[in-house]
């Protein structure tokens, strides 16, 4: 009977940030003279087995810089209360797909085979701010054995209280109400994103083409949790099975 192997702490741990798309500070090594020491980027996600896309790197002065194959970086990271650290190459650049159809400029660098981590005694310092306009994914919660995990529906978010959120979407949730969901948030041009899972209690129409996904009960999705769907959402396969 074919069993499915467990995954890896550090697999598990990159499968969260690049479902999350956590931003990251880059380190260069070697370090070009008078060029940049760390750039900012951001998870996208993975591209194919063991390679991780992640976006254009830029210098505190908001400059793209480019990294040529073989070039090794350090990583860092902060999920959850908890840092990482990592070393990793270069080993390309892409045009990632994005939901639905476009495509952004990436670099792919190897996955690493080792994270460093230590928990962080204060709150993250990423945090979103509900006030201000987010796109918004759509994933259901629940799975199938053998079902995949396609994205439901891409929207924007139109309210977030205390008391739960609100999706706006061009189209009927398929989700059924009292179905849980998850809800990726993420704005433009920024590192804020934010994952977050919460129960169906309405689709109402509330103009010509536009409905209104109402999820109450709404929590952050703690890492660790639902691995599965983070792998899919981060575009990693599943591994290898073995008899």
């Amino acid at each position: 009977m074919a069993r499915r192997q467990p995954r890896s702490f550090t697999e598990v741990t990159f499968i969260e940030a690049t479902a999350r798309r956590l931003p990251v500070v880059l380190m260069l090594d070697p370090v070009v003279p008078k060029g940049p020491r760390r750039l900012s980027s951001r998870f996208l996600g993975m591209e194919g087995t063991g390679r991780i896309a992640l976006a254009p790197p830029v210098d505190i002065a908001g400059g793209k810089a480019f990294l040529p194959v073989g070039w090794n970086l350090g990583m860092s990271f902060e999920l959850g209360d908890t840092w990482f650290q990592a070393r990793t190459t270069v080993v390309g650049h892409v045009m990632y797909p994005q939901f639905p159809t476009r495509r952004v400029d990436a670099l792919v660098v190897e996955q690493p085979e080792k994270v460093l981590s230590r928990n962080r005694r204060k709150a993250p310092r990423h945090k979103t701010d509900p006030a201000r306009p987010f796109a918004a994914t759509i994933w259901s919660a629940g799975r199938k054995d053998g079902e995949a995990l396609a994205a439901l529906h891409a929207g924007r978010l139109y309210d977030w209280s205390e008391f739960g959120l609100g999706v706006l979407l061009g189209e009927p949730a398929s989700l059924d109400v009292g179905e849980q969901g998850v809800i990726r948030l993420e704005r433009a041009s920024t590192d804020e994103c934010t994952l977050l899972r919460g129960m169906l209690r309405h689709c109402t129409s509330v103009e010509a083409g536009r409905w209104l996904a109402g999820f109450g009960n709404v929590e952050s999705v703690p890492p660790g949790e639902m691995v599965d769907l983070m792998a899919f959402i981060a575009g990693a396969r599943e591994p290898d099975e073995a008899l």
